[in-house]
């Protein structure tokens, strides 16, 4: 375990001196007895970053620990929907850089919260600032000149989501911490994030899924570190009815966290959709696996790749191991949930930390395949038995957060400007190249299923129309009442 004073010494790496140009500011206070819970959850020194070796202190907004009485992570301890979802309503209550959102509700009727974080100034310009994104969503009705004034003054907004596969339980934990870093810290890198972009989180996508674990883990596995005796570690059905990966429902939508999160999508245009799971020692970052769909922008396909080996060089050089990226994801048929960031000109991403299946700290042996040294996984996990922790993850998926965040921050008018050119390219492509449009006759086979596939389109936001008249083209001569799909649309 690492001691307090390891602990102290990181912190006293990013809170030694007033930021620059900001005599008014003091560097971070850490809260007292934080970096010294932190340090104790953490299992070694190397799964710990500076970023995230205490919580700074608010003198007016609650923290995560002093909420649940806990730093997020601790050991043998999972936060509930409702629990979040409070803490997360006290966190906007509390603070002018949050605001909170409802963007659904489950099959169970629960709350789907969403939070926007941003200076101050942000905050007040929301309605603006989507309003921005939304223009230069559609270059039909905004040109490249009006495209380059809104870029000087319009901010990517950044969404992360959390907790869409129950059993990995570790990014509720992550991002209701980094959700109040972004909040309260005064640290250089964290006031460019806050100025620079807006950062959504969702931090239980699947309130319903999430609540059934943490009953499971309470009166099953809370305890239970001997991995090779456990219980089952998670509950046979995450949802209502439903024995289902929902992270293959993008596009069916027929769970309302997938309509929640398309929802979200078309109200703010986000730059980067980025989904927190848990699958791989003991962070890979997604960039994809071919064959790349030649449909997606290369651009987008050049971002997450330059976004996540940013990641990797940032967190190599935190002295954290087990960072990677390479074969996650997938660069085709785009049926995972950021996919409706794929499709609609956007940035999808992931994350896959490792995860204990339970908050308890564990024992694990990696095997070859997981610890040899490749191009993409410079520095391996470790080769030899080794104790992985709750907090131990929350280090590693919330440190990746804020280097994406950062590079965002950095890179906020060309992660803008690429987004438009994308939208322009798509749109220009239907104008300039065959073929323009594909016809839908309404009277063929099965009614029900023409409906059912024209229902499917237009809840991806491709516009559909009806002609009102008969068709002739090339191929023949189509009924009025024909579905048009034209592809010059974005």
């Amino acid at each position: 375990m690492q001691n307090g004073l390891a602990a102290a010494a990181l912190f006293a790496l990013v809170a030694a001196a007033p930021p620059a140009g900001r005599a008014d500011v003091l560097p971070d206070v850490a809260e007292p007895g934080s970096a010294e819970d932190i340090a104790a959850a953490t299992t070694e020194p190397r799964f710990l970053s500076p970023w995230v070796a205490y919580l700074p202190q608010s003198a007016s907004v609650p923290s995560p620990r002093a909420f649940l009485h806990r730093i997020p992570g601790a050991a043998g301890e999972l936060v509930e929907s409702a629990q979040a979802y409070a803490y997360c309503r006290a966190l906007a209550a509390a603070s002018p850089r949050v605001r909170l959102f409802s963007i659904g509700r489950s099959e169970e009727g629960r709350d789907i919260v969403l939070l926007a974080i941003a200076d101050e100034a942000g905050i007040q310009n929301l309605d603006g600032l989507k309003a921005a994104t939304a223009a230069l969503a559609d270059p039909r009705r905004t040109d490249p000149a009006a495209a380059e004034r809104l870029i000087g003054t319009a901010r990517p907004v950044y969404y992360f989501n959390a907790a869409l596969h129950s059993d990995e339980t570790g990014s509720t934990e992550s991002v209701l911490e980094l959700a109040y870093r972004l909040a309260v810290s005064e640290q250089p890198m964290i006031r460019r994030i806050r100025s620079s972009l807006v950062v959504l989180i969702n931090p239980v996508s699947n309130p319903d899924g999430r609540d059934k674990q943490v009953e499971w883990f309470y009166r099953y596995l809370k305890g239970k570190t001997d991995r090779a005796t456990l219980p089952r570690q998670a509950p046979p059905y995450w949802s209502k009815y439903a024995f289902v990966d929902i992270n293959r429902d993008a596009h069916q939508q027929t769970h309302e966290t997938t309509k929640a999160v398309h929802r979200m999508f078309h109200d703010w245009h986000p730059t980067v959709v980025h989904d927190l799971h848990e699958a791989v020692a003991l962070l890979m970052t997604w960039n994809g696996t071919g064959p790349y769909n030649p449909n997606i922008d290369a651009i987008t396909f050049s971002e997450f790749l330059e976004l996540s080996f940013h990641e990797v060089q940032v967190m190599n050089g935190l002295g954290m191991p087990g960072v990677s990226t390479w074969n996650f994801g997938e660069g085709f048929a785009h049926l995972f949930l950021d996919s409706v960031a794929m499709n609609h000109n956007a940035i999808g991403r992931g994350y896959e930390t490792w995860g204990n299946g339970s908050a308890e700290t564990m024992t694990w042996t990696l095997g070859p395949e997981d610890t040899s040294r490749e191009w993409w996984r410079l520095v391996p996990p470790p080769a030899t038995e080794f104790a992985w922790s709750a907090r131990d993850n929350v280090n590693y998926n919330e440190t990746a957060a804020l280097a994406a965040l950062d590079f965002s921050a950095l890179h906020a008018r060309e992660l803008l400007s690429n987004f438009y050119q994308k939208g322009l390219h798509s749109w220009r492509k239907g104008v300039d190249e065959a073929p323009f449009a594909f016809l839908i006759p309404a009277e063929q086979g099965d009614p029900a299923r023409v409906a059912a596939l024209v229902a499917r389109l237009l809840g991806q936001h491709i516009e559909v129309s009806r002609a009102t008249a008969p068709l002739a083209v090339r191929e023949g001569t189509y009924p009025a009442g024909t579905y048009v799909v034209r592809l010059d649309q974005p």
